[in-house]
């Protein structure tokens, strides 16, 4: 006679329960994937946001304070044993905030206080093209950075959103830190993005000497 005999019922639940734990372990393993490939994701996000923001910033940071013509040496007082220059405008305007700050800039060297924000770039008027402002402004508020160019732009422009915090920090030639227009020679650039909730926060920061000045 041949063995007709089947699975028992426990035998049919223990089969189950091991292909269960099997199949969540398998899906364990694919949402950690998952997650992971989302985490990265948003952590190449944030970085390109964070560099787009301080590599902008950066460059006209550094033109801050342009003037084409020589400044006027001091040599009274303490400068008649040093090297001192008057400038006839700040390169950074009145009250720079740790979110906020001003660029100032003499395109055409009128001697025209760029805090006017007139419109007045000589080689691209010349030329047609768009002309440049003599005084931008960068400032961060709700999660955005935002960039207006006075006399060109009608309203801020958003530059960079996902922005978590942006900290600008001003430094005088000795290093100390000051907030007089005047005496600032370095800027601090510190800029944190993460593009969505729960990603990755990227942080990058940069520090500028400002170069005519």
């Amino acid at each position: 006679m041949s063995n007709e005999r089947g699975y028992t019922l426990a035998e049919m639940m223990v089969v189950c329960a091991i292909v269960g734990l099997v199949m969540a372990s398998l899906l364990g393993l694919v949402m950690t994937g998952q997650r992971a490939y989302w985490y990265g994701t948003t952590q190449v996000d944030a970085q390109q946001t964070a560099r787009v923001a301080v590599e902008r910033m950066v460059k006209e940071i550094r033109e801050a304070g342009y003037y084409p013509q020589a400044p006027t040496p001091i040599t009274t007082g303490a400068c008649a044993t040093m090297l001192c220059y008057q400038y006839s405008f700040d390169a950074i305007g009145n009250s720079p905030s740790a979110t906020s700050l001003t660029l100032q800039y003499d395109w055409n060297g009128d001697g025209v206080s760029a805090a006017s924000g007139k419109v007045n770039d000589p080689i691209l008027c010349a030329t047609g093209s768009g002309c440049r402002g003599e005084r931008i402004t960068y400032s961060f508020s709700g999660g955005a950075l935002t960039r207006q160019e006075v006399g060109v732009d009608s309203s801020p422009l958003t530059i960079a959103s996902g922005i978590t915090s942006l900290a600008f920090t001003y430094l005088a030639a000795d290093g100390t830190v000051t907030s007089t227009p005047s005496e600032i020679r370095t800027i601090g650039v510190s800029v944190t993005a993460q593009t969505d909730t729960k990603g990755a926060y990227v942080t990058m920061s940069d520090r500028i000497r400002l170069r005519n000045r």
